[in-house]
């Protein structure tokens, strides 16, 4: 079976200029380089559709959806919080992010493909039940895991988060549901400061990472922390937040991740997947710089496409 690539041509439509470090050309770098190393006549391409307004329910609030429509301008831009620009397209973009998420979701559920990778924008894993941060206003992890739970009826999903910041949005949702394993690595102390102690949580592993943080660090606190819980919880679903802003070139981190760290990670979900036929469904999340970006997914893809095509 193939690995298939999710989008949606309606990013574009959140315009959030050029000097926003998150911006349409993020998931233009990120084709160019798998057209550049071949991956891309690999992968199956599918152009996602909008999200169900039911789906996104399930993890926002309604007056919180609603207030997001009548914020929205009609033109120009507003910020609806310091680092989250709105524009009249955001929403729609934001909509069809979640939408070719639940659809890669429910293509891998139905055996169509051995595993996906959603790349989407806006990003999702700040975004929280009641509050848009971060570059986010659905969290498009969340929505994707409480349908897999709420609709196909799964009762072991695995969220893993790589990013360098933590997915609080994620947490905010899906924490103390004995459903999901939410195990995060990011650095810290670091934005968004919040649900690093995972005392507080019974279904949260959390892995800190010091700023400056490499390649032997990062690889061990992930194999020690991250694989046992997994084998112990046997998701029968991994779905991945797959953030590449911990690349030692990215501007909004201070971790020293290398390329081919990108290429582990993906390898050793790859693995833990085959080893019990586990689905899986990776979602972009950050990576600004756009050279190590489009480098960072490639190397992840190039572990998925391997995978499914074995």
């Amino acid at each position: 079976m193939s690995t298939a690539y999710f989008t949606s041509d309606q990013h574009f439509e959140h315009g959030t200029g050029d000097d926003h470090p998150e911006h349409a050309m993020r998931i233009m770098a990120i084709e160019q380089e798998l057209k550049a190393r071949g991956l891309w006549d690999q992968l199956i391409h599918i152009n996602g559709p909008a999200a169900n307004l039911p789906d996104i329910l399930r993890a926002h609030s309604p007056g919180y959806v609603e207030q997001l429509g009548l914020i929205q301008p009609q033109q120009g831009c507003i910020y609806v919080d310091e680092d989250t620009p709105m524009t009249s397209g955001s929403l729609h973009a934001a909509i069809h992010s979640v939408g070719a998420c639940t659809a890669a979701l429910d293509a891998v559920l139905a055996n169509q493909y051995n595993n996906a990778f959603a790349a989407v924008r806006p990003p999702g894993h700040h975004a929280e039940h009641r509050k848009a941060m971060g570059f986010c206003f659905f969290n498009n992890i969340a929505i994707t895991a409480l349908r897999a739970a709420d609709v196909h009826h799964l009762q072991r999903i695995a969220i893993l988060d790589f990013d360098a910041h933590q997915g609080n949005g994620t947490i905010d949702i899906l924490g103390n549901d004995p459903r999901f394993l939410i195990l995060s690595s990011f650095q810290h102390p670091f934005y968004p400061y919040t649900h690093y102690q995972d005392n507080r949580y019974n279904n949260l592993v959390n892995v800190h990472l010091d700023a400056g943080t490499g390649s032997a660090t990062f690889r061990a606190a992930i194999e020690n922390s991250w694989f046992p819980e997994l084998r112990r919880f046997a998701p029968e679903l991994i779905l991945v937040s797959a953030g590449f802003d911990g690349h030692k070139a990215d501007p909004m981190a201070e971790l020293n991740l290398e390329d081919d760290d990108f290429s582990w990670i993906g390898r050793e979900i790859a693995k833990a997947c085959a080893a019990r036929r586990t689905p899986w469904v990776s979602v972009l999340e950050g990576g600004y710089n756009l050279n190590a970006l489009g480098r960072s997914v490639a190397e992840y893809l190039s572990t998925k496409v391997s995978a499914g095509n074995e």
